[in-house]
This record gives structure tokens, sequence and C-alpha cells, in this order.
């Protein structure tokens, strides 16, 4: 068993990754950065226990959060990066924070961390604060580019869950529909000529995902109704025609579409919510993010059904590490490894590492258990971690 489990760790120690998704945050943001910022930076912070600089709310904060999955995955990081091994206390908080500040007066430090410890080749890059960027390095970050926007051009001060606007990102846009789909065209011909590879929808921190097939008239009756008149039903008729809209323009385009699914505001965002307009838009493909969690066996039932389905792994071994190794050996024996993909889906690289190690601990405890059992061969584990790790993201977002 040791033997199997050294060897799949030494084939993925330096193994080339394409990291699909990914949040890195500027330049300017790693100046100074510490402990805290680290924290409050991360999916830990989710959590919303209160950090102040005092010893008993450290001692709280880290009594509160020691067991989530988010904490533990990044303090395994902070440890391997910053060398201490005994866990994070409120006693060498201070200490812990010194080093990480110091090695961050090197700009270049939290790149170095992606490209010389994480072994990234290529990540895709979503940056909903100003879509379709790449902060400024074109060598190791492919953007994304966000869409959230365009589903609030129904009323200039309406706006998505990161508080943006298109009438603020692209200025006057069209008020009649038909010219605004051009519009949204155009604009998504520009930035995938400007370097974008694939669209991103996150609209599930607002509404489901349920995207009906509505009419041209029936969303342009919604469309032009007086704001006051305008109801939950109508915003939803309209946002429902865009989102059907955009599908054919990533289809066009070839522009695979990567769905936000699962956690959210957790009503009809499950990826079985996306059905109808997966199926009928058979030449678009959909990247599911998260696989669904935790309504996993959609993902499943779907990429059984249906050929245009993408699963991926990101942010799944950090929010659930046990759920994303029971997806990883269902994705198997799915047969479906040539299409499985994962992405860090963090803002900073020490909790792009953590997540890292979270989705190499996934890899080798599933592909152990498969050997084990006879499932598969040491060879075929391999074959597996290729493609995962590189492989697949390469030929659906840049083997075109």
């Amino acid at each position: 068993m040791n033997n199997i489990i050294m060897e799949l760790k030494d084939h993925m120690r330096d193994h080339p990754i394409i990291n699909t998704h990914c949040h890195h945050l500027q330049d300017h943001d790693f100046e100074g950065l510490d402990l805290n910022a680290i924290l409050r930076q991360s999916y830990v912070n989710w959590y919303q226990v209160p950090l102040e600089d005092t010893y008993a709310s450290r001692a709280n904060y880290l009594e509160k959060n020691r067991f989530n999955s988010y904490f533990v995955w990044l303090e395994k990081s902070l440890q391997e990066l910053y060398e201490f091994y005994e866990p994070l206390t409120a006693d060498n908080w201070d200490e812990i924070s010194k080093r990480i500040e110091k090695a961050h007066g090197d700009k270049e430090y939290h790149m170095d961390i992606l490209r010389e410890k994480c072994k990234y080749e290529k990540i895709i890059l979503d940056t909903y604060w100003q879509p379709g960027s790449n902060n400024g390095r074109p060598d190791i970050f492919t953007p994304t580019f966000r869409v959230d926007p365009f589903f609030y051009g129904y009323d200039p001060d309406a706006r998505d869950h990161d508080g943006n606007r298109p009438f603020q990102l692209y200025g006057d846009i069209p008020q009649d529909l038909d010219e605004y789909i051009s519009f949204i065209k155009n604009i998504v011909a520009l930035k995938k000529e400007q370097g974008c590879i694939a669209l991103k929808c996150a609209i599930a921190y607002n509404r489901g995902l349920d995207f009906e097939k509505v009419s041209r008239d029936k969303a342009y009756k919604a469309l032009n109704k007086k704001d006051v008149q305008k109801t939950a039903e109508d915003i939803k008729v309209y946002q429902d025609y865009i989102f059907w809209k955009i599908c054919e323009i990533a289809a066009e385009f070839k522009l695979p579409i990567q769905c936000h699914t699962g956690m959210g505001q957790l009503t009809k965002t499950n990826a079985m919510a996306m059905k109808e307009v997966i199926e009928k838009n058979p030449e678009t493909k959909f990247v599911i993010f998260h696989c669904s969690y935790p309504w996993m066996d959609d993902v499943n039932g779907l990429l059984r059904t249906y050929h245009n389905v993408y699963p991926d792994l990101c942010w799944l071994p950090l929010l659930s590490t046990s759920a994303a190794i029971r997806m990883l050996h269902e994705l198997i024996e799915g047969g479906t490894c040539d299409k499985v993909c994962w992405g860090c889906d963090t803002w900073t690289s020490e909790e792009s590492y953590g997540a890292l190690l979270a989705f190499r601990f996934v890899l080798v405890k599933v592909l152990k258990e498969k050997i084990q059992d006879g499932y598969i061969t040491l060879n075929d584990a391999k074959d597996i971690i290729d493609n995962i790790m590189y492989n697949n993201a390469f030929k659906l977002y840049y083997g075109k």
C-alpha cells in the first residue's frame, strides 16, 4: 500500500497543472500581506467568526474554525510554505504573520508560489471586479469572462451580487432587446479576441438556475414594463431569455460556459435545474463548477445523459474533502475521466496551495482505493492524474 501511495505522490509532485478557476488578487493586494489578511481573504472567513488583534480573539477564532476543511488545508499550506510544524496558535500567531509579511516583501513571491510550488502552467482567471482581465500577467493567467452583469440590463440601478452593473461597466447600453443581444455578442467577440477562453456565470448567488425557454415576445413584454410594474417573474423571464442567448453565443464562438452550481442562494441552484437549457443547447459546452455540491448526484445524472456536460472539481476538495472523494470515485466509475478538471477557486497563493494539497490528497486516496480493489491499475491511475491535472483542461480550453 505504501508503495502505491509513494508512486502516486511522486507522479503528481512536479506534474504541470492547468488550474481551471481562480480569483487571484492583483499584485498590489499582496503588498504587506500578513496572516490576518490571508485569513480574511480566505474561505475560512465565510464562517464569520470575529477576528480582532487580541490574544483572546485569535484563540476563539482558531477554536471555532480548527476543524473546518477550509482552515485545515490553509493551515497545512502555511506550515509548509513558512516552515512551522506545530498547529497555528494564538501564541505563535505574530511570529508566523511576520514570516508571511517578510516573504511578501518580494513582490514576485506570490507568483513564485503559483509557478514553482504549485506547478501551475496556466490559470484560468475570473476577475469579477474587472471581467475579462488577466491581471497584467498573460504568461500564466488566461481570463474567463464573467457574464453576470448582462442579466441586469433591465434597470440602470440593478446589479449582481458583486455589485456590477452593465451600465457601469460598459456605459450606455441599448434599451431594445434585440440590440442588447447584439451588444452582448459584440462584447463577447471582443473579449475572445483579447484572450478570454471561456464564459463564467455565477448567478446562482442571486437566483435559481432554472433557465426556462421563453419567447422573444414574452421577454420583450417583461422588459418594456415600467420599473415599478416589473415583478420578480418579469425579471426571471428577462434573465432566462438572456441566458439562452448567451448559450447560443458561447456555442458560436466555441467558448465553454463555466457555471457556478450548488452553493449560493440554495434555491434551485442544483445542476439538475439546468437540464432543459443543457439538453436544448447541445453545441454549448456546460462546465459544472463545484460538481453541484451538495447535490452531486445531479452531475452524475447529467454527465451520463448529455455529451456537452463537463464536471469541474474546483473548490470541492476545500469545501468538503470527503464529498470530493465520493465524487471522484463516481466520476471514475462513470467513465468520464477524460472530462474532469480542477481549479483552486481562491484569492491568495497560500490558499491556492492549500487547495492543491487537498486535491492531491483526494486523488491519492481515491486512486489508491481503486487500485487496491482491483478496479484500475497503477498505470491507469497515472493516466487519470495526467488527464485531470492537465490533459482535459488543455483539450477543453486551449486545444481548439
